[in-house]
């Protein structure tokens, strides 16, 4: 399944990525630091991919970043003052924890949180899961480059095991 992500973002011209490690995305993770045909630049927090995503989109290429939903919460700053004053586009993975397909019992507070911080910030939030993510990503960075602003895409499944 990871394979059939990795060989859509290359189609699509989606070669560098940064992010910090959540459980579900950690297969898409490791599958964009192992392949060749991709740059990932691990970062120490959430603040940090903006920062890096912003000026690998400033140059002109397409960018992936993935992070968990409380971490994009942790870094609502970084994001307003530097990704969405100077609409830079890029698209953004978020393992959407704390949802129905979420048995952990410390991450519903996450989800309604994020559902209402996006809400009231008025961004755009597509919602995905392990199936249909290979097509949703591809169509997000369309989205993003035509609007002049970063999508958000989440996820909502852990992956199959």
């Amino acid at each position: 399944m990871v394979e059939k992500i990795l060989d859509a973002l290359n189609a699509h011209n989606i070669n560098m990525a940064t992010g910090v490690p959540d459980g579900w995305i950690v297969p898409i993770i490791n599958g964009l630091s192992n392949d060749d045909r991709f740059d990932y630049i691990a970062a120490a927090r959430e603040e940090e991919c903006f920062g890096i995503a912003a000026g690998i989109a400033m140059s002109g290429k397409r960018v992936l970043v993935v992070m968990q939903n409380s971490g994009f919460l942790n870094s609502v700053g970084a994001y307003t003052t530097l990704c969405q004053k100077y609409q830079t586009p890029f698209v953004c993975l978020i393992a959407h924890r704390g949802g129905i397909n979420d048995a952990n019992g410390y991450d519903p507070n996450k989800y309604r949180s994020f559902e209402a911080i996006t809400r009231g910030m008025n961004l755009f939030v597509h919602e995905t899961t392990w199936e249909t993510i290979a097509t949703d990503i591809p169509k997000a960075m369309a989205r993003s480059e035509g609007a002049g602003e970063p999508s958000f895409v989440t996820l909502t499944d852990r992956p199959a095991s």
